[in-house]
């Protein structure tokens, strides 16, 4: 998978030089309000190109803070359940303790009895 992604990554970037190489003409750029003076457009598409690459940085970190935190959630939440299981466990084997003492003097009286 990540050999495929490295030469889409490779491709892609060869076509932008080869496009920038083709279209060294100035453009002006309109966003809202804003308005630039003459620009290469082969500068405007790189810059879309860095823009693009952060966000989609941004928005991978964002979740991976996020996937990490739930797994750390969930990571104490098992050790707690891990650690009442072991105390349940525990009070299981004490009652069985004091239930088989009872058990053997019933067996006795019905015997005798």
């Amino acid at each position: 998978m990540r050999v495929f992604m490295f030469i889409l990554m490779t491709v892609l970037s060869v076509m932008l030089v080869l496009f920038g190489v083709q279209n060294p003409q100035p453009v002006e750029v309109r966003f809202l309000t804003f308005t630039s003076g003459p620009i290469s457009l082969s500068l405007v598409m790189i810059l879309a190109v860095i823009a693009g690459a952060m966000l989609v940085g941004l928005f991978t970190g964002y979740s991976g803070i996020r996937h990490s935190l739930r797994e750390r959630r969930l990571s104490k939440l098992q050790a707690d359940l891990e650690r009442r299981i072991a105390q349940l466990e525990k009070e299981n084997e004490q009652l069985r303790a004091q239930v088989s003492p009872r058990k053997e003097a019933v067996e006795e009286k019905r015997n005798y009895g």
